[in-house]
């Protein structure tokens, strides 16, 4: 039988469930991290990083699409559209781009091509807002989101790196 799926903006009502993915999501690059930085766990205040995360989408032009298979939220994707910094301006041409800040597929939603239509639903936001890029960060340890977005048309662009020192 196949499953309904819908995808949707963001509503209030749907706090506590963005919450409960942000937190599947935070376990999950948690177990990932070699260094054990990021916060799991009662130490990651879930609440406060929703709360931070609404602001910036409010402030920032941007969106949040939640997925619902079978009348559950199974996922969602969470963007924006940044105003270029003074340094973005120094160092490269202006242009406007999006921004996503999460995508997030439940555990047993995982692939169902939910995360694909989650990806499309936000570039053609952007793109009706105007963009003519969209960029995402990808935690390095995170192997099969890079994967992903590689295979989605998305290119490394910078390389952050990080050294423990002793």
């Amino acid at each position: 039988m196949k499953k309904m799926k819908i995808i949707r903006l963001y509503r209030r009502e749907d706090h506590e469930n963005l919450i409960h993915l942000i937190v599947q999501l935070q376990e999950h690059i948690a177990s990932l991290d070699p260094y054990h930085r990021q916060k799991s766990g009662s130490d990651f205040d879930a609440e406060a990083y929703v709360k931070k995360t609404l602001k910036k989408v409010q402030e920032e032009h941007g969106a949040i699409f939640v997925a619902k298979t079978d009348g559950e939220i199974s996922g969602c994707i969470i963007g924006c559209i940044p105003e270029p910094s003074d340094a973005d301006m120094l160092e490269s041409y202006p242009v406007k781009e999006g921004s996503i800040l999460e995508l997030i597929v439940a555990e047993k939603s995982r692939g169902s091509g939910l995360g694909s239509e989650l990806m499309k639903v936000m570039e053609e936001y952007f793109l009706k807002c105007g963009c003519k890029f969209s960029r995402v960060a990808c935690f390095a340890p995170n192997a099969d989101a890079h994967i992903f977005y590689k295979k989605y048309g998305y290119g490394d662009r910078n390389i952050d790196m990080l050294k423990r020192l002793k």
